[in-house]
């Protein structure tokens, strides 16, 4: 049903000759303290000066490593009003990107963030993107993910010896209290 769901957003952002974002998770399953990669990438965009969304998942579970974000736009924490900013909130993410720089503007397809998501607890839920805008070229962009669209985090499982170890540990400490009875 996600893949029938999937294919039939791409269609329709097809035909409307609108851009799409793609959404990529490196895994679905992952233990605490493990991280997965978010890419987002984006095709067929019409050059855009101005445009935003916001990227939802339980922060709760799940913290986002600012220093893993790479992104084919320009960096907007230079201080320049020009390029992609990503902040830390309370849903989630949000993704802001705007420039005064016409040769600077978004435009067909790239990769628009990829970043590391740290997993801190365990729970299950699932991504989303709401809030999409573009007040430049005032074009719907759809929205599809590339597999899975949740992660599930574990805790991490520690090995339980197994019965032989046990039958031999029995084993060992009998023999060596039969000798000390000796």
């Amino acid at each position: 049903m996600k893949k029938f769901i999937a294919m039939l957003t791409l269609l329709i952002g097809f035909n409307a000759n609108a851009g799409l974002l793609t959404i990529n998770l490196s895994a679905s399953e992952v233990s605490v303290g493990e991280s997965i990669l978010v890419t987002i990438s984006a095709s067929d965009f019409e050059e855009s000066a101005l445009f935003g969304f916001d990227f939802n998942f339980d922060n709760s579970v799940m913290s986002y490593s600012e220093s893993s974000l790479n992104s084919d736009l320009a960096d907007g924490r230079i201080g320049d009003r020009n390029g992609l900013l990503v902040t830390a909130e309370d849903f989630g993410l949000n993704f802001n990107f705007a420039t005064e720089d016409d040769s600077l503007m978004a435009a067909g397809n790239f990769v628009l963030a990829s970043f590391n998501l740290i997993a801190d607890a365990t729970g299950s839920f699932d991504f989303s993107v709401s809030g999409l805008y573009d007040d430049w070229t005032w074009v719907d962009h759809a929205v599809a993910f590339s597999g899975a669209s949740s992660v599930n985090v574990s805790a991490s499982s520690i090995p339980e010896p197994t019965s032989a170890a046990l039958l031999m540990l029995a084993g060992l400490a009998f023999v060596s209290s039969r000798r000390k009875a000796k």
